[in-house]
């Protein structure tokens, strides 16, 4: 067996993509986060305070550090990276399935902003749209660095 299939039968004795995983699931984050943020300071439209709110968590205290509120934001980038790698090792696409998980994380806007009262609230619809693109533009980021990490593998048919 040679070439792209030989390429994506190796990749199957990995189980978990830790690295690349791990290292997209901070850039997407870092640019998930920064993007929310600018985008908070610009039109007021607490997104990315939405995006580093844990008031919900019972077990934390409902006002943290922003630094530290942000590293918890990229253990959850994190580990959708490397299940994002973990799901285009199997299966391929990886631009289509980096969307897919932007477009599937933008869906947490319903339940987060019901469980403060210091987040954009559920009609707020400048407050969704802006979220909406901050998450597609993730998902996109996250294609990208799939594509790039598919095609030094070898597997350019994938994309």
């Amino acid at each position: 067996m040679s070439g792209p299939q030989a390429m994506r039968k190796k990749s199957l004795n990995h189980p978990l993509p830790w690295i690349s995983g791990t290292l997209t699931g901070i850039i997407t984050g870092v640019f998930l986060g920064f993007f929310l943020k600018g985008v908070q300071a610009y039109t007021g439209e607490k997104v990315y305070t939405l995006l580093l709110n844990v008031d919900f968590v019972p077990w934390l205290p409902s006002m943290l550090p922003e630094w530290l509120e942000f590293t918890l934001h990229l253990i959850v980038s994190v580990i959708i990276g490397i299940f994002y790698f973990w799901w285009i090792q199997r299966s391929g696409f990886p631009l289509v399935k980096g969307v897919l998980l932007g477009v599937f994380s933008s869906l947490l806007y319903i339940p987060l902003s019901q469980l403060s009262s210091r987040v954009p609230g559920l009609m707020d619809f400048p407050a969704i749209l802006l979220w909406l693109i901050g998450h597609l533009l993730f998902g996109i980021l996250l294609g990208v660095c799939g594509r790039v990490w598919k095609r030094q593998k070898g597997d350019s048919l994938a994309c």
